[in-house]
């Protein structure tokens, strides 16, 4: 659909050079991606082109820190982003070992980040040219204490468009955890994640955005010779949420890890996409992704995994289960395996359905209320995932998450379908 249609106020975009114009100019041809785009045709955007937003801008002021509603991992650093705009004088409080830079004007760095992002994408494109601040994080060694970005807000006229790029040299090691519980009308992060060789990074993002935004995320990550990404999601917040993430295992003996939990009630609709490139041999990439959906919510995962000619010796293994507490929830998905060696070792999966009535009979025969039996089984169907996250301070902070949403009656299916 042509950009003219929608209704973001983008006339400050004039006067854009360098790789910025390069992303307004594409974003000007091609708009929000229509009904005919296979790649969004689970998730459909004309909600989204009716919002009246204006975007942040990089000199608006940052107001007073907002506490963040999550369980943070011990010595955790913390990086505030107020309506999509860096708290820049956080940038010289992080620990040794890691230097922050902002993007603004660095054109060479923006040409870095952009060819990591997804490619001719929207929201690429759109948070590129309307980028309302940019940070560069580098790692040069091994920093133990955990960096939170936290994104934060509450003008709901606004749109958001953070963009943070974040490099681990060789040999480095880090901690990096995004915290999404904005409330504004749009939040389209961009982010490009380079682990060099050798390197190691545990990540984890909770978005927890208010339920009426919308949250569109773009994330590019590649992984050099030896690298080792363990990575996990959820998505809770926001009326419609889509975390989009493209990974290149672009060495040898990489390891990737990117599960996923989406959690919606109401008219909530959540989106899981993942392209998992194996651009070279003896490497590896797990996916489990868990979904659960009550009321008419919609849930949504799209994750394919590209095997190159050359990449042999490759094991992608990938599971999508989704568990409806209600008639009228929808869950979608849709594995894709594009393989082109032929020593490989792939999987792909996914289920959809219901409380087990055999369970719930053992466990109310046995004196638990059906309620809370019920809230046992669908915590026991989400710890499977969880307890693949192998750094503990981002397990114990991913876990109050699920524990909060199941604390609404509605959401362990108190009301019978």
């Amino acid at each position: 659909m042509p950009a003219s249609t929608m209704q973001l106020d983008l006339g400050a975009l004039t006067g854009l050079t360098g790789v910025r114009a390069g992303a307004w100019q594409r974003w000007k041809k091609t708009g929000w991606p229509d009904q005919h785009s296979e790649q969004w045709r689970f998730t459909r955007l004309s909600g989204v082109e009716k919002m009246n937003l204006r975007p942040a801008h990089n000199a608006a002021a940052v107001p007073g820190v907002r506490a963040l509603s999550a369980k943070l991992p011990d010595n955790a650093v913390v990086l505030y982003f107020d309506n999509g705009v860096v708290d820049v004088a956080g940038l010289s409080d992080l620990p040794a070992g890691v230097s922050a830079r902002q993007l603004d004007g660095n054109d060479r760095d923006l040409a870095r980040l952009a060819e990591l992002v997804p490619q001719s994408h929207p929201i690429s494109d759109l948070s590129l040219a309307a980028m309302s601040s940019g940070v560069h994080l580098e790692f040069t060694g091994a920093v133990a204490a955990p960096i939170i970005l936290a994104f934060t807000g509450d003008d709901q006229s606004l749109s958001a468009h953070p963009v943070v790029s974040v490099r681990l040299q060789d040999g480095a090691s880090a901690v990096l955890a995004e915290w999404h519980q904005a409330a504004v009308g749009l939040s389209a992060p961009l982010m490009s994640i380079d682990v060099g060789a050798g390197a190691r990074l545990n990540y984890a993002k909770v978005q927890q955005d208010s339920t009426a935004s919308a949250h569109l995320a773009a994330t590019g990550l590649r992984l050099g010779e030896g690298a080792v990404f363990d990575g996990f999601q959820i998505s809770v917040g926001g009326e419609l949420a889509r975390l989009e993430t493209h990974i290149s295992l672009s060495g040898e003996n990489a390891d990737c890890t990117l599960s996923a939990i989406y959690l919606g009630r109401g008219n909530q609709h959540h989106d899981i996409t993942t392209n998992m490139s194996h651009a070279f041999g003896h490497c590896l990439s797990k996916q489990i992704i868990r979904g659960v959906l009550d009321d008419e919510a919609r849930g949504v995962f799209q994750g394919k995994v590209h095997v190159a000619p050359d990449a042999q010796k490759t094991d992608g293994q990938q599971m999508s289960r989704a568990l409806l507490l209600s008639r009228k929830a929808e869950a979608d998905a849709k594995p894709e395996l594009e393989i082109y060696a032929d020593d490989v070792l792939c999987a792909h999966g996914a289920t959809v359905g219901e409380l087990d009535e055999t369970q719930l009979f053992y466990l109310t025969s046995r004196g638990i209320d059906r309620q809370k039996a019920r809230a046992m089984l669908i915590s026991a169907f989400l710890d499977d995932a969880i307890d693949n996250v192998s750094h503990a301070g981002l397990a114990d902070m991913l876990r109050p998450v699920t524990t909060e949403w199941m604390g609404n009656t509605s959401a362990v299916g108190a009301r019978e379908q």
